[in-house]
């Protein structure tokens, strides 16, 4: 059986004034052109298939193409929820998706309710697919156990999404090619932008420990980075996000995961990079004329964050960079260093997420979770004006 893990697409994201919907449909293009040319049997998508709840048209549209033509191929699909979708919504549109082999899973479910999707190919195989969305802390943790003692209610989290993995991975057998499929933190992965690693005390987060040896893979998704679990007791891997979602992933290669699994036999992994995207890049610290004699070749290198040293107050250099390099994002103005005053830094094209997280940092001294910057954006988009 040939199977293809990817995830975190965020489709509809706006970032920066920037709509990257278009990347995502390129990328989507390609893989679906691999998944026919190569014959993939099976897709996994682990969760945050949207960037928020409520997506729009347009970005409903991107995915549903996308599903009907793998599901044309032939191949089915697994589709589980991740803390930015709406798991109703989504069980909703899966069960017309599942015409083409879509199986939608929107909330953690025991096993005979649908938590675990039996998989049969054109030609036969079988496989066992158990499946963990998003689970929110407050189904484990009640706020009095928070407030008591924050470490035990991390463990309590942890111990609860052990208990759904073991349930589900019951229904594993020996004749199925048996999978599970997850969205959530686990502990020892590291984080985009970062090598900090996750874990528990810090994150609500699962162990690797909780995961089943009998699976032939796990498919997680959440962190954007790809990586390799190594201390899983089966193959474990995150797919990673298909795009550069912020600078904080600038220089990752993005890929999607493919599997081939037989029943009663060890798995093979590759890893294959995505194309369609473009590369966010940091482009600093150069002045202005040094700027318009790269101004060709910068163009070229996709989305820019551009670091300029700024001798003397100029109001108008934000918008001449940009005007220069219409692919810069975020422009950095740095007062120079000569009198010792510590450097200006703009930050009216920064994202809301990326000043919260600035924030965290210095009033904590730690990077905020990914789900408690989900909480901070859905706040955001609830208190925007209709």
């Amino acid at each position: 059986m040939r199977i293809v893990h990817t995830s975190d697409w965020h489709a509809g994201r706006m970032w920066n004034a920037i709509d990257r919907l278009p990347e995502l449909e390129a990328v989507l293009d390609d893989l679906g052109s691999f998944i026919e040319r190569e014959q993939v049997d099976l897709v996994l998508v682990s969760g945050d298939v949207f960037d928020n709840g409520a997506p729009s048209a347009e970005a409903e549209r991107v995915v549903f193409r996308f599903l009907k033509r793998v599901g044309r191929a032939g191949a089915h699909t697994v589709v589980i929820a991740g803390n930015h979708d709406q798991p109703a919504r989504l069980e909703a549109w899966g069960v017309l998706a599942e015409l083409v082999n879509v199986h939608a899973v929107g909330r953690p479910r025991r096993a005979e309710a649908g938590g675990v999707i039996e998989v049969e190919t054109g030609s036969g195989e079988r496989a066992t697919v158990a499946c963990v969305p998003f689970a929110a802390a407050r189904g484990f943790v009640s706020a009095l156990e928070l407030a008591a003692s924050e470490a035990e209610a991390y463990q309590r989290y942890a111990e609860g999404l052990k208990a759904i993995v073991e349930h589900l991975s019951g229904r594993f057998r020996p004749d199925t090619v048996n999978l599970l499929v997850a969205h959530t933190h686990l502990e020892g992965a590291v984080l985009s932008g970062s090598e900090r690693q996750v874990h528990i005390g810090e994150q609500w987060a699962a162990t690797p420990q909780a995961l089943p040896s009998r699976a032939h893979y796990v498919a997680l998704g959440h962190i954007h980075r790809p990586q390799r679990i190594e201390a899983a007791p089966a193959p474990t891997c995150y797919a990673g996000s298909p795009l550069q979602l912020d600078f904080g992933e600038t220089g990752e290669e993005k890929s999607f995961v493919v599997i081939d699994a037989r029943p009663r036999q060890p798995v093979r992994i590759e890893r294959v990079p995505y194309r369609g995207g473009r590369a966010l890049c940091d482009v600093g610290a150069y002045s202005l004329p040094e700027l318009e004699a790269r101004a060709a070749e910068l163009r070229e290198l996709g989305w820019l964050r551009v670091t300029v040293p700024l001798g003397q107050p100029d109001p108008d250099l934000n918008s001449r960079v940009k005007r220069l390099l219409p692919n810069a994002i975020i422009v950095r103005l740095e007062r120079s260093q000569v009198d010792g005053a510590p450097p200006i830094v703009s930050t009216k094209d920064v994202r809301p997420a990326d000043l919260f997280r600035a924030y965290h940092r210095a009033t904590h001294g730690r990077d905020p979770s990914d789900a408690l910057v989900g909480e901070f954006e859905r706040l955001l988009v609830d208190t925007e004006p209709p």
